[in-house]
């Protein structure tokens, strides 16, 4: 009931107390170059709205925290601006055909703009099934000579710097990686394996084997599982957020120690990192990159200067350095769960008095939590089979 509630309220905290957040207009923001080289954006004028815009946005996925922690910093952007917005996601990176009926549905609604979230770097017939409607690329790499502007950071950078991180601060003189970067072909799992590649290339680390697969609990263990079986002598797990999460699970069954690194974070994952159970992991500020795609999308409708690769700078995040601002600017708060319509035709406009958390409480959220498994704010315990 609780959690029932606080969904219900979430969209309305903004307007009843000052956001937590940086404003987009004050967020320290970089401009990528290319995949290994970024220059500081200089800080944008305050948005002033010309009228109340139709948005809808596109994910692949609401399977892990990064697309939700995403629909969380749009929906607290879309209070602020109080634009409409409409949301679907496509159930997982191989829905492409999905994805391209999503887009139809946008422009049947009356979208002004486009965010896409897109499955694939290369969506065939991008153009046919937008038409007139300007797209603003959000996250994942998209190769669409008519996007007004992207927002995201290279994945070949969300393997570099943990990669990096690893290879100056190694845990162990001898450590054997196996790899887990998600999707094959999809979400930047292979970029984020060049960039790993990359970093730890001269250095002591050796990358015994790269399995790939959908960003699903039970797919990422199954994976994990065969594994280990395979490469006994693997010692290190680098990879997505839930490969992650389930390999704190498994390395409570062994009787070696089992590194854990991270490419991204999640709520599981900060937990792992204040508990010292995961070395290190990367953050691209997800809630703080939602906010920007709604802004930079109200930019470019308004003729405004937008940027093609334009995004927060990356966190590489340790036990040692782990604070409560960086996770308020990354993770959505734990019970929210995904919003696909801003305002809801059935919520009322009265104001709403409910305190958000402040910053201990945001934090204790993570930390005070025992060791179960959080999808989607439903809490579930993670059964590894006797094997």
């Amino acid at each position: 009931m609780r959690s029932a509630i606080f969904r219900f309220l979430l969209p309305f905290f903004c307007g009843t107390i000052t956001c937590s957040a940086l404003a987009v207009s004050q967020a320290p923001l970089v401009r990528w170059l290319n995949e290994r080289q970024s220059e500081p954006v200089a800080a944008m004028p305050v948005l002033q709205m010309e009228r109340r815009w139709k948005l809808c946005a596109l994910y692949p996925s609401l399977k892990d925290a990064y697309w939700l922690s995403i629909n969380y910093g749009m929906i607290r952007e879309a209070q602020r601006t109080k634009v409409q917005l409409k949301i679907f996601e496509a159930g997982g990176y191989s829905q492409f055909e999905t994805q391209r009926e999503q887009l139809t549905l946008c422009r049947q609604w009356g979208a002004d703009a486009i965010l896409l979230g897109s499955s694939l770097a290369q969506f065939p017939n991008l153009a046919a099934s937008v038409g007139n409607t300007p797209v603003i690329a959000v996250v994942n790499e998209l190769n669409f000579a008519a996007a007004k502007a992207r927002v995201g950071v290279p994945w070949f950078q969300m393997g570099y710097q943990p990669g990096r991180y690893l290879a100056e601060h190694p845990p162990h003189p001898s450590l054997h990686v196996l790899l887990m970067p998600g999707p094959k072909d999809a979400g930047g799992s292979r970029e984020m394996v060049d960039g790993f590649r990359t970093a730890v290339e001269g250095s002591s680390i050796q990358i015994v084997d790269v399995v790939y697969g959908d960003n699903d609990v039970e797919i990422q263990r199954n994976l994990l599982q065969d594994m280990l079986e395979k490469h006994p002598e693997i010692n290190l797990i680098a990879g997505n957020a839930i490969a992650a999460q389930v390999a704190m699970g498994e390395a409570r069954n062994r009787r070696h120690p089992l590194g854990i690194v991270s490419f991204y974070l999640s709520h599981q994952v900060y937990r792992g990192l204040k508990r010292g159970r995961i070395i290190v992991a990367a953050s691209d500020q997800m809630a703080l990159q939602g906010e920007l795609a709604v802004d930079q999308a109200i930019r470019a409708l308004q003729h405004q200067n937008v940027d093609m690769n334009i995004s927060p700078q990356i966190l590489v995040l340790t036990p040692a350095n782990i604070s409560p601002e960086k996770v308020k600017l990354s993770l959505s708060p734990l019970g929210f769960r995904p919003v696909y319509l801003f305002p809801s035709a059935n919520l009322s406009r009265e104001k709403v008095t409910l305190a958000m958390p402040g910053d201990e409480q945001f934090v204790a959220q993570f930390v005070s939590q025992p060791a179960d498994q959080y999808i989607y704010g439903t809490k579930i315990r993670l059964v590894h089979p006797v094997r």
